[in-house]
């Protein structure tokens, strides 16, 4: 049998209002641990909430760049890994500028943020810095030496030239200048390129003025743009004349002697089989000029004994006043045994003159040969006259000068340049290419520094981040990891983003994607 045990009542009456001592200490003590045990619980599980979506937006950032990423590099047409932090590809689809623009991604080290940019530019430049030992005028012409063979080998530059451009910064932007082949080249090997090569020279026009030793570094050679259109390279924007002797727009005669002169697609002709012995001359005004420099490609055609007489004489001449005053240079001189300086106190009148020694070696024109020549007036006080010619296929004695005089009073009112088909009939000259520029003593030196990135004059936009790495890895059509370059065939591309967390309470988050593209 069960006992029953019976119930103890409080010794408080029933319906007593209030609490014991010892209830009231184990109501408190009883909500110390409740509350002691439920808080930690709340605050653990409001830092698990953050901290979730915390990541869940770190997640959704990287995917939206990657997705973009990839995206592009799918129907990338070429792309290159430039280093760890920067990828640029080109795309298939245009601008509306006839150009293939490229995407960029550059992963900022400073801030994390992958920065984005979509326009066509160059991958690579280097830093020009030109030094003026003597003083020059805006508009001067410059000549840039370089290994561009060496860049066409690495990748970097098209075999044609056509990405390798010069641009000035002028205070607040690039601006790109004109730039031309060096004639030597262009016309000593026609048949072979003058770009690709391991002394490739260009020429371009200095916009601003330089004072006498002072020095700028505000000019840059471009390349790397394997996309890349015909780039600017008029003559005339480089020069102060340009000419092929294509056509005769611009110049006068200036003679009363018998002959005729035609343009031609392979120069300025002038022939004559009879007529009067003088200077036959065509000029064409360029504004005053106190320094220049004439460089120039010329033929004799005329057949039989070369040292006949003055029948081979296709000169030039400069600093011309409109009343025929100026100096002319002439090869072939005295029976086409020496190299003359002439000045002109008219259009058919000779005044002073300088010349070589004789010597049919050094100074006769053969008919038939093509020469270039150079011509330079330089200063007033006194005017130093050089001159020289060689043959087209041999290396020109560069600063060196077969003939040099001065003229204590010189001639300074020149206006204009001068063509001189001189000076006994008959005769078949040609003028192939004439070039003249601003001349001084002393050219500027030009130096190139080491390769960088090509800077490019639109700002780089935030796309995602912050991250902390990116890196891309290349695959071929069997899955083997392959080098990211314009020859390699790529099948597919791997991009990976590690995200991170600025407060560092966030572990940090990679991301992978993978694509095929389009065209390997």
């Amino acid at each position: 049998m069960t006992r029953l045990r019976p119930v103890r009542r409080s010794s408080r009456a029933a319906g007593e209002s209030g609490f014991s001592y010892v209830e009231v200490l184990l109501t408190v003590l009883l909500l110390s641990l409740v509350v002691g045990g439920i808080l930690p619980l709340l605050t653990g599980g409001e830092e698990s909430y953050e901290e979730l979506r915390r990541r869940q937006e770190m997640i959704q950032n990287a995917r939206v760049a990657l997705d973009k990423f990839l995206r592009e590099l799918r129907v990338a047409e070429s792309f290159r890994v430039l280093s760890p932090a920067t990828i640029r590809f080109t795309l298939f689809w245009g601008d509306g500028s006839g150009a293939s623009p490229t995407a960029e991604y550059v992963l900022n080290g400073a801030t994390g943020d992958l920065e984005y940019r979509w326009s066509a530019d160059w991958d690579y430049r280097r830093q020009i810095t030109v030094t003026a030992a003597d003083a020059v005028a805006a508009g001067y012409a410059v000549g840039l030496t370089f290994n561009h063979a060496a860049l066409v080998v690495a990748g970097k530059s098209l075999a044609s030239g056509n990405d390798v451009r010069v641009r000035y910064l002028n205070g607040t932007e690039m601006v790109e200048l004109d730039r031309v082949l060096d004639q030597t080249c262009v016309l000593s090997i026609p048949a072979t390129p003058c770009w690709n090569r391991a002394n490739t020279t260009i020429w371009f026009r200095l916009p601003a003025a330089f004072v006498s030793g002072a020095s700028s570094t505000n000019y840059y050679l471009y390349y790397g743009n394997l996309n890349a259109l015909a780039p600017p390279a008029n003559g005339d924007n480089v020069f102060l004349d340009y000419e092929n002797g294509s056509t005769i727009g611009g110049w006068t005669r200036r003679d009363g002697c018998a002959g005729t002169h035609t343009a031609s697609a392979d120069g300025f002709v002038f022939q004559t089989n009879s007529g009067n012995n003088c200077y036959r001359q065509f000029s064409k005004s360029i504004g005053t000029h106190d320094g220049v420099e004439i460089f120039w490609g010329f033929r004799s055609g005329t057949p039989g004994d070369p040292a006949a007489n003055d029948r081979h004489m296709p000169g030039m001449g400069a600093r011309f006043s409109n009343a025929g005053a100026g100096y002319i240079v002439s090869p072939g001189e005295d029976s086409n045994r020496r190299l003359r300086i002439r000045e002109m106190t008219a259009w058919t009148s000779a005044g002073t003159t300088w010349q070589t020694g004789r010597s049919a070696a050094l100074y006769r024109v053969t008919p038939g040969i093509n020469y270039y020549g150079r011509f330079s007036v330089v200063g007033t006080a006194p005017a130093v006259l050089r001159a020289k010619f060689w043959p087209v296929g041999s290396a020109e004695d560069v600063g060196s000068w077969m003939l040099t005089g001065e003229d204590p009073t010189p001639l300074l009112s020149g206006l204009h340049y001068t063509q001189v088909d001189g000076h006994d009939a008959p005769q078949d000259h040609q003028h192939r290419t004439l070039i003249i520029r601003p001349r001084v003593t002393n050219d500027p030196l030009l130096t190139y520094g080491t390769e960088t990135s090509g800077t490019r004059s639109d700002a780089l936009e935030s796309l995602a981040g912050p991250f902390r790495s990116l890196s891309v890895t290349c695959y071929d059509i069997e899955g083997n990891v392959v080098d990211c370059s314009p020859a390699t065939p790529v099948r597919s591309v791997q991009v990976t983003l590690v995200v991170m967390d600025p407060s560092g309470r966030i572990p940090d988050i990679t991301v992978t994607g993978r694509t095929f593209r389009q065209t390997p």
